[in-house]
């Protein structure tokens, strides 16, 4: 039957655990007898795949030579489910190993992080199995000096392998362009190309998936999604006091204003929001932990949205629902100029822009909001009428090849991939 190997990706983070659904939802309905494995320590839920913990330390020991020595000698992880016996079976049964990281690559992060990343295509290497890297940030590479030299020429090395590499930014392509060998395009997220639902039969074994009870959001009602990680350019008191400023006008406005959670971490600036407002109705907090397929049924009942996370952005444009954007990353701006979007994006490493501005951009989305949703619906459509799922996978399976037959298209990938 064949295996297909997802790395990079988590379940307890909706923005990855979106990204995961999306490319198995996608897999599936192209070729739905392949077997699919996701690489992480999350715990399994009642998955309709599978979840290998392989850790580092094994892949490492698996590249054998040099490498195979130095695995050795790193410590074993207690949460590692699957034996180097296990490994090699599922590495040559495996037809395509995906990745799926949002952000990985990039001095950003511990070199630890670039290592076990590059890793991940040493492996498909190794043993000769395709691999594509889905649409996700790259860059910068300013490692410390004593470490530069050698990450830098795994990154020359091994970034020629994978088919296919997409950068969502253009400041990733930019990054990453010299390392590559035409196999490097520009691509938005992924989850903005999926279908709009998810098939649950391909996600999770029958009866295994039990959601919250539906929200039933007010008429007139606009979200805040906050993002904890904001706190570090600012104040928490700073912080609450520019979202007390946008809750008062929403209210001002006549608006509900529901507080949403994307990430666990997320729901003390919930909080901080509601505390001051103890005993007003249209103020309404969740404190539910919603998945990603809730989360996005819930955000398609809003006029539009407040937010700082960059999937819940991702979310609200994929039902058509405009937003107001806090962020500070590229990521942010690219994505809302890619919709049209950019007035609506304010820099919280610049909160004194938030105090000026926030209301009248408020006001100016009340008043423009039906035109907004249509230029974002417009531009989804475009993005979705040929999509990187196609590319790499094939085209779905009703369409047909000039001779006639259908298209096996694991097959026609590939033999792209060669």
């Amino acid at each position: 039957m064949g295996k297909i190997l997802i790395v990079g990706g988590q379940m307890e983070n909706k923005g990855a655990q979106a990204m995961t659904f999306t490319v198995i939802n996608e897999i599936k309905k192209r070729y739905p007898d392949k077997e699919i494995l996701v690489n992480c320590v999350d715990p399994d839920r009642g998955y309709a795949f599978d979840i290998v913990k392989i850790g580092k330390k094994l892949k490492i020991e698996m590249l054998g030579g040099l490498f195979g020595t130095l695995g050795k000698l790193i410590p074993g992880a207690n949460h590692v489910n699957v034996t180097r016996a296990d490994m090699e079976r599922i590495m040559k049964d495996t037809d395509m190993m995906i990745d799926i990281s949002g952000f990985a690559l990039s001095s950003q992060f511990t070199i630890r992080h670039s290592v076990n990343y590059l890793v991940n295509i040493m492996l498909a290497k190794r043993y000769k199995v395709p691999m594509v890297l889905m649409p996700q940030s790259f860059g910068p590479f300013d490692y410390e000096s004593k470490y530069k030299s050698v990450i830098m020429a795994l990154i020359k090395k091994y970034m020629t392998y994978p088919t296919h590499i997409y950068a969502r930014e253009d400041e990733g392509m930019q990054f990453l362009s010299p390392y590559t060998t035409g196999n490097l395009k520009r691509s938005v997220d992924l989850v903005l190309q999926g279908s709009s639902e998810y098939n649950l039969d391909v996600l999770f074994k029958p009866g295994a998936y039990q959601p919250n009870p539906g929200v039933i959001v007010k008429d007139n009602s606009a979200a805040i999604v906050p993002n904890v990680k904001t706190m570090k350019y600012g104040s928490r008191e700073d912080l609450l006091q520019a979202y007390g400023k946008m809750t008062d006008h929403l209210l001002k406005r006549g608006m509900n204003v529901y507080l949403l959670r994307h990430s666990t971490e997320d729901l003390e600036i919930c909080k901080g929001i509601k505390q001051n407002y103890p005993d007003d109705e249209r103020v309404v907090l969740l404190e539910e932990e919603y998945d990603c397929i809730e989360i996005h049924h819930i955000l398609n009942q809003f006029q539009f949205i407040i937010a700082s996370r960059y999937h819940s952005i991702i979310h609200a444009y994929k039902n058509g629902i405009p937003v107001l954007a806090l962020g500070w990353a590229t990521k942010y701006q690219e994505l809302l100029g890619r919709f049209g979007q950019k007035e609506y994006m304010f820099d919280v490493r610049d909160l004194s822009h938030v105090e000026r501005d926030i209301e009248s951009k408020i006001d100016r989305m009340i008043e423009h909001r039906g035109a907004e949703s249509g230029k974002i619906s417009d531009v989804l459509a475009e993005i979705q009428s040929r999509t990187i799922f196609s590319e790499v996978f094939g085209e779905l399976p009703a369409a047909q090849s000039a001779s006639g037959r259908d298209l096996d298209p694991l097959e026609d990938a590939t033999l792209q991939i060669g």
